[in-house]
């Protein structure tokens, strides 16, 4: 997944966020819980962003406006 490795990249960059993967097949009731309907999905302050595919420079935007 391209969007799990950049946020593996940005956080050791960053080293100030953590990373929550949940494993959709395994879980599916944490997902439908959480309201998750797309994935990958990524939560922060309340705030989502979501879409198949999601890049580098959208995921840095995300997690700077947190």
């Amino acid at each position: 997944m391209m969007a799990g490795r950049v946020l593996r990249t940005l956080q050791e960059e960053l080293q100030d966020f953590e990373i929550n993967e949940v494993d959709i097949i395994s879980h599916p009731l944490v997902s439908l819980k959480n309201g998750i309907r797309m994935i990958p999905t990524l939560e922060m302050d309340g705030r989502r962003l979501s879409g198949i595919f999601l890049d580098e420079k959208q995921l840095r935007e995300f997690l700077h406006k947190g």
